[in-house]
């Protein structure tokens, strides 16, 4: 019992002694310690690990500079010591001596730093090297995805230090083909002299706001200090930093408020450590070197657990090992015969399938032995917190953390703090007014509208805070300069950060900024000038002929009336005597006096005809004349007058944009530079071309500077002119002119978005929470608040139907009417009054006593006969004798008259 642990150690020290003993190489450069003590501890690991099998010794040689004639003399050095692989050197060897010497003798060599990779015509050089760094070209395709698909930076500079780094940046060089409008390509050592020139060109030449640099880590302090004087680091700056060692550079050092940029960067995503395995009380310097993820110092380490498992593979398979016998005189014929196998198992071998595992994750190898398969890691390496995972699978996902693995103490972001947006805009109803008494206001306050309101509702969603930056307009392009004004101008130099006002969304805008979802959508039409509705006329029943006509028909009716009179009297046949029982008359009476001949014409006109006609040829000759005359008349006056009642309506003649283009009355426009003409002249549909066409030909021009501009033009010209413009511009201005009137319907479909700089990382943001103030119906209520609420009311005049006449038209008919009947019941007074002084003179009563008699009988409306006297009831008893005279006297004046009726009929 007391033997048992001297045979364990006994044991112990037999199979140590009696394990197989594999020498490998490595190249270390003199000031590579860390690599050197993490290439130390992955053999220390590997040769404690139990019933391994295999014990591996290591030969180690240091270059001192970069000399190819020494780095081959230490590699057939490492060669005649039989060494079965030899691990590096780093890049920093220009040569490539070390894998063509292995590929002649068949020696595996393991790289573990970039190298830029060979043509395909070199590869039969470099058989047996493989390399665990990364791939530089699936590298730049990861940032590629990075920049594009999850950034979505259209415009940005590259800035790279060495021929690595350049080679790390190819697929992004490729994005535009290097257009220098969107990717701006910089070599650091062109600024060697003074990093400022790099910065302020970067600044107020470029105006760049997504900067994408490579460079050593040791360089980074320096210029990221020097570009905050040039406010590089300011917010809604974006840095991406490609170096896998950029969390090594020592940002935190410098770290303060200053730096408010976004900064990400990358690196090699290490092994996820075991939660539930036992911690490490003290760590040592090695485990301090490997646990700050410095990618030379895990890639050796991986290096060697990729190849010690190999070969413990192979020789598993083959039962024994054949140490290598090789030389730099050896030739291919003489290559180790192991050599092959362990290079083909290092290309297949699984990460599942390794003791100890790897540091890095998904470590896979392809036919030429490059590293393709590896996850990285985007991180912020100011505050050391990762964000996302990319893997050549899978892309982008946002990382996972475990609770239980974040350090409860994290320094402070000054990225995400809450920031001040640039909000530019320019002065346009409704979106963007000055208050009345904006004097009494001070700041933001003392502005409103619609932008006003919307952002902030935004600023409410987002928790920002913003000012206004005002410009003269939304942004017009000169395509001779290429330059745009306006708010783009202002978003495009990053002078602003959000653009907001009447802002449509275009495809030749979206080449220079980012939009978000529309916010409101729109088209255009047609505004032109409402004509007041004409004043009626109470003689609308005199409009179907000229005045002139009237003039020359009351004149004829008279000249008729004289020439009826005239000819009457010449003629015989109209001499008749007075009463037709007398057989041989005295005297011969005519009945074609003025009253009866301006009778008959009235009444010919009037179409009524007359009680008397003439009797002589030529009397009726000119009679039917006349009538002829008449009937012309009235059928003229009766189809005018239909007409007439069927255009009385005020009608325009201009209902549409086809009826705007054919006529030459009415010029039309629309705002230069703007969206509308832009829509025009770049359309394919007939109709629109000609209106461009026209548009540009009128003289004066049809174009205005701004809206506001085309709006006080139509009131001036009275409709003369018509202004093309969006419908919500319109329909605003119509709510408050009631001078106004919008033509046709929409012509084609619009949206309003805020603009942002290309690739502003808030723009998604901005997208959605418009549409959660959709979805809410608050945009709708902001619309309504700016469109409809105003103390503008127009009155309508009633408008009837284009077959009828109002009652104001007809009232001349009426009043014509009225003054006949006026005129015939003051006639009538004075016939009365005339009557009631013969009656008196005639009957000798006072004046008062006949008309009292003739008004009492006249109102006594019951009584149908009338006596010859009716003054005799109001005289006294006395006054019979005269009464019988005046009696006498009435009976013959009665008599006389009845003798003259009888004539005239």
């Amino acid at each position: 019992m007391h033997l048992y642990p001297v045979y364990i150690y006994v044991l112990l020290f037999l199979k140590h002694a009696l394990a197989t003993q594999i020498t490998v190489g490595a190249i270390f450069y003199e000031n590579e310690k860390e690599i050197e003590l993490s290439f130390d501890q992955a053999l220390r690991e590997v040769n404690n690990l139990k019933f391994f099998g295999l014990q591996f010794i290591s030969i180690k040689r240091y270059m001192p500079t970069n000399d190819s004639f020494l780095l081959q003399q230490i590699t057939c050095e490492l060669l005649s010591n039989a060494v079965a692989a030899i691990f590096g050197p780093s890049s920093k060897a220009s040569s490539d001596i070390v894998a063509q010497l292995a590929n002649m003798t068949g020696i595996p060599h393991i790289e573990f730093d970039w190298k830029l990779e060979a043509e395909r015509q070199d590869h039969l050089n470099h058989q047996m090297t493989v390399n665990v760094a990364p791939s530089l070209s699936v590298l730049s395709r990861a940032y590629h995805e990075i920049i594009k698909t999850n950034y979505e930076w259209r415009t940005f500079t590259m800035i790279y230090e060495t021929p690595d780094g350049l080679a790390r940046l190819q697929d992004l060089m490729n994005i535009y083909a290097l257009n220098s409008q969107f990717v701006k390509l910089r070599n650091l050592a062109d600024y060697a002299g003074d990093y400022r020139i790099l910065w302020k060109d970067a600044d107020e030449t470029f105006h760049e706001h997504h900067i994408i640099m490579d460079c050593d880590p040791k360089s980074l302090k320096e210029l990221l200090k020097v570009s905050v004087d040039f406010k590089m680091q300011g917010p809604f700056r974006n840095w991406f930093l490609t170096h896998l060692d950029t969390h090594s550079s020592g940002l935190k050092d410098i770290y303060n408020e200053d730096f408010k940029a976004n900064i990400t960067s990358v690196r090699l995503k290490i092994v996820d450590s075991n939660p539930y395995e036992r911690k490490k009380t003290r760590f040592s310097q090695v485990d301090q070197i490997l646990g700050s993820q410095m990618m030379l110092p895990i890639l050796i380490y991986d290096a060697v657990v990729l190849f010690t498992n190999s070969i413990r593979n192979v020789i598993n398979s083959a039962q024994q090992f054949y140490p290598p016998v090789s030389d730099c005189s050896a030739r291919f014929s003489n290559a180790w015969i192991m050599g092959s196998s362990i290079m083909a198992e290092m290309k297949s071998i699984s990460e599942d399938d390794v003791e100890p595992s790897f540091k890095t994750e998904n470590m896979k190898l392809n036919e030429f032995g490059q590293r393709t398969s590896f996850n990285l890691e985007i991180y912020k390496p100011t505050v050391n917190e990762p964000l996302m995972i990319w893997t050549p699978d899978n892309g982008i996902k946002v990382r996972k953390v475990n609770p239980e693995l974040e350090t409860s103490a994290t320094a402070t972001d000054f990225s995400v703090q809450r920031k001040v947006y640039t909000v530019v805009t320019h002065f346009e109803e409704p979106y963007f007014m000055m208050k009345e008494d904006h004097e009494n206001f001070r700041g933001q306050e003392k502005y409103e509208g619609y932008a006003v309101d919307l952002i902030g509702k935004l600023s409410e969603l987002m928790d920002f805070d913003y000012e206004f930056m005002i410009v003269n307009g939304n942004g017009k392009y000169n395509p001779e300069t290429r330059e745009w004004d306006g708010i783009i101008r202002k978003l495009i130099d990053h002078h602003a950060q959000i653009g907001v006002c009447d802002l449509t969304i275009t495809q030749l805008r979206r080449s220079f900024v980012d939009f978000t979802v529309p916010f409101m959508q729109l088209g255009i039409s047609i505004l032109h000038y409402k004509k007041p509705p004409e004043e009626k006329n109470k003689f609308a029943f005199l409009e179907p002929f000229a005045s002139e006509v009237w003039i020359y028909m009351i004149f004829a009716q008279l000249i008729m009336t004289l020439a009826f009179v005239l000819i009457a009297r010449l003629s015989y046949r109209e001499w008749m005597p007075p009463n037709p029982a007398i057989v041989d008359p005295d005297e011969l009476e005519n009945i074609w006096n003025v009253n009866n001949s301006c009778w008959l014409m009235v009444g010919s006109i009037m179409q009524q005809g007359c009680d008397i006609l003439p009797r002589g040829p030529h009397m009726r000759i000119l009679t039917g004349m006349w009538w002829f005359f008449a009937l012309m008349m009235l059928s003229t006056y009766t189809a005018n007058l239909a007409a007439f009642l069927t255009s009385n309506k005020y009608q325009s003649t201009i209902n549409s944009l086809g009826d705007l283009i054919e006529q030459d009355e009415v010029s039309f426009g629309s705002m230069s530079g703007g969206s509308t003409s832009l829509f025009f002249s770049e359309s394919n549909d007939t109709d629109y071309q000609r209106a461009w066409n026209q548009m540009k030909g009128f003289n004066p021009s049809a174009f205005t500077s701004n809206n506001k501009e085309g709006v006080k033009r139509v009131l001036n010209e009275k409709g003369d002119y018509a202004f093309l413009m969006e419908t919500t511009s319109l329909t605003y201005n119509i709510e408050r002119n009631c001078e106004l009137r919008q033509i046709g319907g929409q012509i084609g479909e619009k949206h309003y978005g805020l603009a942002v700089p290309l690739g502003a990382d808030y723009r998604t943001n901005l997208s959605v929470s418009i549409l959660q103030l959709s979805e809410k119906g608050e945009l709708y209520k902001l619309k309504n608040k700016w469109w409809k609420n105003h103390n503008v009311t127009c009155q309508t005049p009633h408008e009837v139907d284009g077959d009828e006449l109002s009652i104001i038209e007809l009232g001349g008919v009426f009043l014509v009417l009225a003054g006949g009947v006026v005129f015939g019941v003051i006639l009538g007074i004075f016939e009365f009054l005339w009557n009631v002084q013969n009656v008196a003179v005639e009957e000798r009563v006072t004046p008062w006593q006949a008309l009292k008699a003739e008004l009492l009988f006249a109102i006594m409306f019951w009584v149908r006969k009338k006596p010859m006297r009716i003054s005799s009831n109001s005289s006294s008893s006395g006054g019979d004798k005269s009464s019988r005279r005046s009696s006498a006297s009435s009976r013959h004046r009665s008599s006389k008259e009845k003798s003259r009726s009888k004539t005239a009929s």
